[in-house]
């Protein structure tokens, strides 16, 4: 009982947290629950010793901390893929190939869902698996829609690696194709990551008009050759993202 007794003040204590209050000191958190100040400091301590709470500029105050964002990030994007996976269905349905939904982490991409198309030769990605930003539609989509200091910042940590002939090496040309990708809502890549594969991908948003995913569709090259079923094939994913951005004001990303 004492353990579970324990659990509950922390978790009571989170919940003082709120957009009226988003900052607390010890003094606080001790008068709303009936504490002694020495036992809410030890509370408070636990607490940011795991992440739930940080310090905030205002010294011997605390804020929520970075674990409460990780924590959001899962619940947005189980809730994400559940609503995203209709629209994936009927893309990957009227179009025979793999649609992908990929997520941000940090400074690369991440495959949150798919839904495998019907041909037997395909492209597709593991749920889990990751890539980088620089290369490939789902990558540059993510990354076209980023800040310039995030954008600089992926730059720096990760480099812009060679996957293929096709693969933008280039900090300046790929700013380039970056400001093309979020003019025109979408990227194309032609075998930047695997050779003989084309990908297209449009970018997902949040109600704050962030990005918080991208919807991709991949196949092998030789079943796109043709420039018309190419125009068809992204204008039923920008719609199909759009779709999906229109369902997601409940479950935006911080």
């Amino acid at each position: 009982m004492s353990t579970l007794a324990t659990l509950e003040k922390g978790i009571k204590i989170l919940s003082l947290f709120n957009k009226t209050t988003p900052a607390l000191n010890v003094s606080d958190v001790a008068t709303q629950l009936g504490l002694p100040k020495s036992t809410a400091y030890r509370y408070l301590a636990v607490l940011k010793k795991h992440g739930l709470i940080e310090e905030d500029t205002k010294p011997g105050t605390y804020c929520l901390g970075p674990k409460i964002l990780e924590l959001s990030q899962v619940v947005s994007r189980t809730s994400l893929r559940k609503l995203a996976l209709p629209f994936m269905e009927q893309l990957a349905r009227k179009t025979g190939e793999t649609a992908i939904l990929a997520g941000l982490r940090k400074h690369e991409g991440i495959c949150l869902q798919k839904v495998e198309g019907h041909h037997a030769l395909r492209v597709t990605h593991e749920r889990g698996a990751t890539f980088p930003l620089h290369a490939g539609a789902t990558g540059k989509v993510l990354m076209a829609h980023l800040s310039q200091e995030e954008q600089n910042a992926t730059i720096d940590d990760v480099g812009l690696p060679r996957f293929s002939e096709t693969t933008i090496t280039n900090p300046q040309r790929l700013r380039v194709e970056l400001l093309k990708i979020k003019e025109q809502g979408f990227a194309e890549s032609d075998g930047e990551t695997i050779l003989g594969s084309y990908s297209i991908a449009a970018p997902i948003f949040g109600r704050s008009g962030r990005i918080i995913a991208a919807l991709s569709v991949s196949a092998p090259r030789h079943r796109l050759n043709d420039k018309k079923a190419q125009k068809a094939m992204i204008a039923m994913l920008v719609k199909t993202a759009q779709g999906i951005t229109d369902k997601t004001t409940t479950i935006d990303v911080p």
